[in-house]
């Protein structure tokens, strides 16, 4: 282990030196010619952002979250290409104390007439609507009540089975009448019972209209055989079993796409249904969403709950897009956060324009991110309206590193020019964000592996993002903070540049650090007092205790409508649905191509059987089952052609003709068949508790179609195995991601860290916020789901970053272990308190969002932050103390001593600065500020250096006995927060 370590360090030591060279010239470059790399940010910003040319929203939601290549994409993409359905379904439901009230069937009256009244500039109502032929004899047509009570089943329907008009009548008459039939709108309601008649019902009593829906056999609409109880819920009856009353009723409408349209270019993808629909049909259906949703006419006691068609993709859509006002708020929050913590609360030495161009990085990531990744062709889904609020916190924790490694220049080093001090600046900070950005991306980077497309497209943006982040802070903020630094040695005003201050200095009000304060002189005291460091482990351990036994509560589930609002209209609708109508289990559907039918037919025959055997399958419809049995013994195989034509146009096979069939022409009532290119067997499923039963179902009627060996194509699809194949995956892939990012994430820091106890604990730290987090996630009704695997792969990247610093820091102190840990504690503390404080404020905002993701994202990344600063400022410095390892600075040799050189231009207001606030005592400080004028102080102090000194350049600037270092930020003494220095958090 000794020996593994010793090489670790010189690896490291190699690696560190070659980063800290590079930083420190690169900061001195930056420094000298500011203006340069601001014009170079800008330049590569722009030319990134051409890619938005190329941006492109993915919205559909089986491209978005079911796994690629999975059985389900493959057949749904069959089915499009050769079982394409041009039937649009919308669905109300009214809520009343008893929807059989006269006043409650009037309002459906009124709904009926508010969708027969939609219109829009190109399409009505008639125009849209699928419709089917409407068999209206005077009797079962309805004008008067008397002509309808109790009358005899009639054409279309059958008397114990054996009436059937298709059969009774010559073929050419019977497609003769069929044809001569009127078509309706359909339309499916418990007014099919009053014929959509306002003036008969509001002739009836209540008694009448409870007759008539207990009565009632077939609809007044159609014709067709009609079942009141299938819109109903919660359904009361009397004691002679007749229906008194009900909770709730449906309504349904249908509407078809216009072909001509959806072929050409006036068509869109429809995110809710994964389908396309042409412009006109879905601005109609728009349209009859808002007249629906207007309640002003509707009565107090009735409650309406609606779902059409395209309300999914829209709702959802824009529940997460105007979430993103939460951004401006965080964003806002923030800046006054920065600009307390950046500067200090005088007219010069505040920063508030350096806070904002700070943050600004932000903003040219995001561009970066969002073009580059474009320009690749890379999707965009919902999800990755994230992104801005976690470079937020990313961009904040390297600019506060970056300011803290300014603040932690020595006093002889305050001196230097300004191009050295910024680039010794640079050089100790850019080590720190270089460990912090390369786990973060690492993790994101191995996230992208994952086969569902939303994960992956969204940790694409974010390594992009987090890499951009990492270039800007380093080379955007470095050379405004040069710039900005320059105004507080001329004295010019914070907000107004061009205002030189005459005279100015600074109030001892401001020169006041409370932070550093607590840290240094209270918490790193108390911490480390031995009975304290005993709680913290003893709590530390109930806490992963506790947490374990949480972790194992967490269960796997995902439900595309928890993407709704929960104030939203469709998340009210399948609220009630669920409510009212649980035992309407998942449908599907068998889909046969390629395939002789009349050879197939007994085992089509067989397949009923075989998934009737499964016990989750609830029913099986089958048209060959109808079809044999309409058939019986007549049934021929060498006319099946013509005889399946007769069926499907009969009372009985009708309804197969377009939901099951799809022929190489059109079919005609008087012709035989044209070849069939495609027919379907539906099935469903029972009302099934867990997502673990949902995926056994669904493999167990694959496998069971696949047994039967059809000699064409055979595939199994069903909306829900969407959900179900992601549900199949998302836990495996889970586990996956985290295992193979600890491992990056651990690596890396091995590396960085060149110390094996040190990245143990690193990693140790990790897995307990972790688990921490997965315990919050169950007692906090959060899921493995899409969202949840997207947070915990980000909280990887995001909770190493509170343990490197510490550990990093730690390392390069000397003394006793608990000496160090104090000296870390006192150091590192409060920018790892402030970076993970900010982290939070920017996405504080979203615990007031109605949309699950943001609603996720906050929930998930609150414990990232609360554990995540526990373990890495309380539990890790404790554990540091007790068995931490070496120091590196023993280790490693130390570098000559380094010469100062004063920048004489800013010599006076410099050492008017520490008359104010140095501790020195004076001498000390005349001896420091000696100018060895006419030479550069850098290159006389690093010019010596050789490459071994170069190794430890940051580990140990000098041998002052009183020097403390910190991951990017260091004092002379870590009781006395008080040296000079250029800003203060």
């Amino acid at each position: 282990m000794v020996k593994m370590g010793n090489f670790l360090g010189r690896v490291s030591a190699r690696l560190l030196s070659l980063m800290e060279l590079g930083f420190y010239h690169y900061g001195r470059i930056i420094a000298k010619v500011p203006a340069f790399f601001i014009v170079l940010c800008f330049v590569v910003t722009g030319l990134c952002s051409l890619g938005l040319t190329k941006f492109t929203e993915e919205t559909n939601p089986f491209k978005l979250w079911t796994p690629e290549g999975s059985e389900f994409l493959q057949s749904q993409e069959w089915q499009q290409t050769n079982f394409p359905s041009d039937v649009r379904f919308s669905m109300g439901i009214y809520e009343a104390d008893n929807v059989l009230n006269k006043s409650v069937i009037m309002e459906m009256l009124r709904v009926h007439q508010v969708v027969v009244n939609t219109t829009t500039a190109n399409a009505t109502w008639p125009s849209l609507c699928a419709r089917i032929p409407a068999i209206r004899f005077a009797f079962i047509g309805r004008k008067k009540r008397e002509t309808r009570k109790r009358q005899p089943r009639q054409a279309g329907s059958s008397i114990d089975g054996q009436l059937d008009w298709s059969k009774l009548l010559p073929r050419e008459d019977y497609c003769q009448f069929l044809n001569s039939l009127e078509e309706v709108c359909m339309e499916n309601s418990l007014l099919e019972v009053f014929d959509y008649d306002e003036e008969y019902i509001t002739s009836l009593t209540q008694e009448e209209i409870l007759q008539e829906v207990n009565e009632v056999e077939n609809s007044a609409v159609t014709g067709l055989p009609l079942n009141v109880s299938q819109f109903l819920a919660d359904i009361k009856r009397d004691n002679a079993g007749n229906i008194i009353g009900a909770s709730a009723a449906t309504h349904s409408w249908f509407t078809r796409i216009n072909k001509l349209a959806k072929n050409s270019d006036d068509f869109m993808d429809d995110a809710g249904t994964g389908t396309r629909v042409d412009v006109t049909t879905f601005h109609w259906e728009q349209k009859m969403i808002q007249n629906l949703l207007n309640d002003t006419e509707r009565p107090p006691d009735v409650q309406f709950y609606l779902m059409a068609a395209s309300s999914f993709g829209t709702v959802s859509g824009d529940s997460i897009r105007g979430d993103v006002q939460y951004l401006s708020l965080g964003f806002g929050v923030v800046f006054v956060y920065v600009v307390v913590m950046l500067g200090r609360c005088n007219a010069v030495e505040s920063r508030p324009l350096l806070s904002l161009l700070g943050l600004s990085c932000v903003g040219l990531a995001i561009v970066l991110s969002y073009g580059l990744c474009s320009a690749f062709g890379v999707l965009y889904g919902p999800v990755n309206s994230i992104l801005p609020f976690l470079l937020l916190g990313l961009g904040i924790d390297d600019m506060f590193v970056i300011m803290e490694a300014w603040r932690g220049l020595k006093t002889n080093e305050q001196h230097l020019e300004l191009s050295e001090r910024v680039g010794l600046t640079l050089g100790r900070a850019g080590v720190a964000i270089t460990v912090t950005s390369l786990t973060d991306f690492l993790a994101f980077a191995v996230g992208s592996t994952t086969t569902l497309p939303a994960l992956r497209s969204f940790c694409l943006y974010c390594a992009v993002g987090v890499a951009a982040v990492y270039f800007f802070q380093a080379t955007f903020f470095v050379a405004w903070l040069s710039i900005d630094q320059r105004r507080i040695e001329d004295s010019r005003h914070s907000v107004i540049w061009c205002w030189k201050i005459s005279g100015w200095t600074p109030n001892t009000c401001s020169q006041q650090d409370l932070c550093y304060s607590f840290f240094s002189q209270i918490y790193a005291r108390v911490l480390l007092l031995p009975l304290v460091r005993v709680i913290v482990l003893v709590v530390t351990a109930l806490l992963f205790g506790v947490s374990v036994w949480g972790m194992t509560e967490l269960r796997q589930e995902f439900d595309p409508v928890w993407f709704l609002p929960q104030d939203s209209y469709l998340f009210r609708y399948f609220e009630k649905q669920r409510e009212y109508y649980p035992s309407s289990g998942e449908k599907g559907l068998v889909y046969l191509g390629n395939v002789s039918l009349v050879e197939e037919l007994p085992r089509l025959q067989r397949l009923t059987k075989d998934l009737l055997a499964i016990e989750d399958v609830a029913e099986v419809e089958n048209w060959a089952d109808a079809f044999t049995s309409y058939w019986g013994d007549e049934y021929d195989p060498d006319q099946f052609s013509d005889q399946l034509s007769r069926f499907l146009f009969s009372t009985v096979g009708a309804k197969y003709r377009s939901r099951n069939f799809r022929f190489s022409s059109e079919l005609n009532c008087s012709d035989p068949a044209p070849p069939v290119t495609a027919s379907s067997v539906e099935f469903q499923y029972h009302v099934m508790e867990s997502s673990q039963e949902e995926v056994k179902a669904m493999e167990d009627v694959r496998a069971a179609v696949g047994a039967i060996n059809f000699s064409g194509e055979a595939l199994v699809w069903a909306r829900a195995y969407g959900s179900w194949e992601t549900n199949k995956v998302i836990e495996e892939e889970l586990w996956r991601n985290l295992g193979v990012a600890l491992a990056v994430v651990a690596a890396a820091t091995l590396v960085l860290l060149a110390s094996v106890t040190a990245a143990a604990m690193v990693v140790a730290c990790v897995l307990l916020t972790l688990i921490d987090v997965a315990a919050l996630m169950a007692w906090w009704d959060l899921t493995i789901d899409t969202v949840s695997c997207i947070d915990l792969v980000l909280a990887v990247g995001l909770c190493v970053d509170y343990a490197a610093h510490v550990a990093h820091t730690f390392l390069t102190h000397t003394g006793s272990r608990s000496d160090r840990a104090a000296a870390t504690v006192s150091t590192i503390g409060p920018p790892v308190l402030s970076g993970g404080f900010s982290t939070f404020l920017a996405f504080v905002f979203l615990a007031g969002s109605t949309s699950h993701v943001f609603i996720s994202f906050f929930k998930i990344f609150f414990g990232v932050s609360l554990f995540g600063l526990y373990h890495g400022l309380v539990f890790l410095p404790v554990l540091l103390s007790l068995i931490g390892p070496d120091s590196h600075a023993t280790t490693l040799s130390q570098p000559p001593p380094h010469k100062s050189h004063t920048n004489t231009k800013n010599n006076d207001k410099l050492n008017n600065n520490e008359n104010n606030n140095s501790t020195h005592p004076p001498q000390q400080k005349t001896a420091m500020m000696t100018n060895d004028s006419g030479s550069n102080g850098v290159e006389r102090g690093q010019a010596v250096m050789n490459k071994e000194d170069a190794a430890v350049f940051t580990l140990s600037q000098n041998q002052e006995q009183e020097h403390e270092h910190g991951l990017g930020c260091e004092r002379d003494n870590p009781t006395l927060p008080n040296t000079p220095d250029d800003g203060r958090f």
